[in-house]
């Protein structure tokens, strides 16, 4: 693999949007941003809709970009977040913008789905989160709702494969961002049972592989964009699938933990479990490249960074760097539930925290930084709590743990995480996603060989810290404590 290979991965996020070159060249990986642009959410008489034309031509400019500079791609593919899709008539034109999760048509949608099927039913039929925003609900609310773009509607894709129809005129539906949607069955096909249930329209077209290549651009995008003849891929498109691909996780028992404004924590898995005890535990399965990984959602560093808004300000700057600092050298013991729904999106997350202290009868903090000392080893502790669920769940010893993510920065949550959940901690990346997109690029080409290829690759490429766990009887305790609070609270 002397040879240099470049790639494009367009990365959008649910706030901001990225251009990226990632090349391969001697068994490692490297990345540049070329293109950074915001994402916004658009309420035209009452729906909230995403701008899609503007996130169309921003994707086009990152092609432009490449094309100025003479780069030889060797292949181009988008990942998103998930869920949002838009619909084409049966002449392939988008009918209306595609609309946000953020938007409240779901709203009260259970009450009109459990009329049909129970939210177990649909976990046993799909493995997937049940939640009112999937893709599933958001067509279930156009149907109760009497949408006529649903009665006209033709073909469903995901935001992803919208944007690489677009690209090359191919209506595909890749599995990783499918699995977001309440829709594939755990046969990793269209789940049938949902949609003759719901009795969707027949909408929903090809499901194809992470890692399948599609073929060239539209020459009218070519002509646009002044590239050549780089194929487009359908990499992994849910951006989650593709943090997952990217991990450089080695051997066969160990867990993952993206870690950013939200967490997420799993292991890779043969076939879905779709157990009650998974649904129980809120557990959920989705695809990435070469299989299943089960999977929860936990609020994470939104905590910490809603502390940060509130305080720093331009006489008394409260960086993240401080915030850690104080926390470090803070001798706090109080413990607060993190997955307390009332911290998901409260006006004042400091009072918010303080009443879920209170509510647990923990003790006040007296500083800022014993607060944050509490958040960072309360969470620490809802991730050994996940670990734990994921190895009940998996039937299996789950060693180590793999963090990945833009929270990998604060090391005093890397160790205490550690010493939480009583397995090493193994760190890097700080950014996988554009990394997996354009990885199982590679593998689509031949480059790579697949998943453990690609793994060994971010190996060769990453520097690994491994934090050990420490104090273990002390924190066997904090974990008695944790439990005890959370199953009370």
């Amino acid at each position: 693999m002397a040879n240099e290979h470049r790639f494009l991965a367009v990365d959008f996020g649910a706030e901001s949007g990225r251009g990226i070159i990632v090349t391969l060249a001697d068994g490692r990986v490297d990345m540049e941003e070329i293109h950074r642009f915001p994402n916004r959410r658009v309420e035209l008489a009452g729906v909230v809709y995403w701008d899609f034309p503007f996130l169309y031509a921003e994707m086009l400019e990152a092609m432009r970009i490449c094309a100025a500079r003479g780069v030889a791609l060797d292949g181009i593919s988008v990942d998103t977040w998930g869920v949002d899709f838009g619909l084409l008539d049966k002449r392939g034109e988008l009918l209306g913008l595609p609309v946000s999760y953020r938007d409240g048509r779901t709203e009260g949608i259970h009450e009109y789905s459990g009329k049909v099927m129970s939210k177990d039913e649909i976990f046993q039929a799909t493995a997937s989160e049940t939640w009112a925003i999937s893709s599933l609900f958001q067509l279930l609310a156009m149907q109760r709702d009497k949408s006529p773009l649903l009665e006209a509607a033709d073909t469903f894709l995901n935001m992803p494969n919208l944007f690489l129809y677009l690209l090359t005129g191919k209506k595909v539906n890749e599995r990783t961002i499918v699995s977001s949607a309440s829709l594939m069955g755990t046969d990793g096909q269209w789940s049938q049972e949902i949609i003759q249930k719901f009795n969707l329209p027949p909408i929903f077209g090809d499901l194809v592989e992470p890692g399948t290549v599609l073929g060239a651009l539209r020459p009218s995008v070519r002509e646009q964009v002044g590239l050549g003849d780089a194929p487009v891929i359908a990499s992994c498109g849910h951006d989650t699938g593709a943090v997952v691909a990217a991990v450089p996780g080695e051997g066969e028992n160990w867990a993952f933990l993206s870690c950013g404004t939200w967490s997420i924590l799993g292991t890779l898995v043969d076939t879905p479990i779709t157990s009650p005890r998974a649904l129980e535990l809120g557990f959920c399965n989705e695809y990435t490249f070469g299989g299943w990984y089960a999977c929860n959602h936990i609020l994470g560093l939104w905590l910490v960074q809603e502390l940060r808004r509130k305080w720093d300000t331009s006489s008394d700057p409260w960086d993240y760097n401080r915030m850690t600092g104080e926390a470090a050298s803070a001798r706090y013991e109080g413990l607060l539930n993190v997955a307390d729904e009332s911290l998901l999106a409260p006006v004042d997350m400091e009072s918010a925290l303080g009443e879920v202290l209170a509510k647990g009868s923990q003790p006040p903090p007296k500083t800022r930084g014993e607060l944050v000392r509490g958040v960072l080893a309360s969470l620490a502790l809802e991730y050994a709590s996940q670990l734990a669920a994921v190895s009940e769940l998996a039937g299996r010893t789950i060693s180590p743990l793999y963090m990945v993510g833009g929270g990998i920065a604060n090391k005093l949550l890397c160790q205490l995480t550690a010493n939480a959940c009583g397995v090493p901690a193994h760190t890097g990346p700080d950014q996988c996603t554009a990394l997996g997109n354009a990885l199982v690029q590679a593998a689509a080409l031949g480059i790579l060989s697949g998943a453990d290829e690609i793994r060994q690759v971010m190996r060769n490429s990453t520097d690994i810290t491994i934090y050990n766990p420490q104090d273990q009887d002390l924190w066997r305790e904090k974990r008695k404590k944790y439990d005890e609070l959370t199953k009370t609270d």
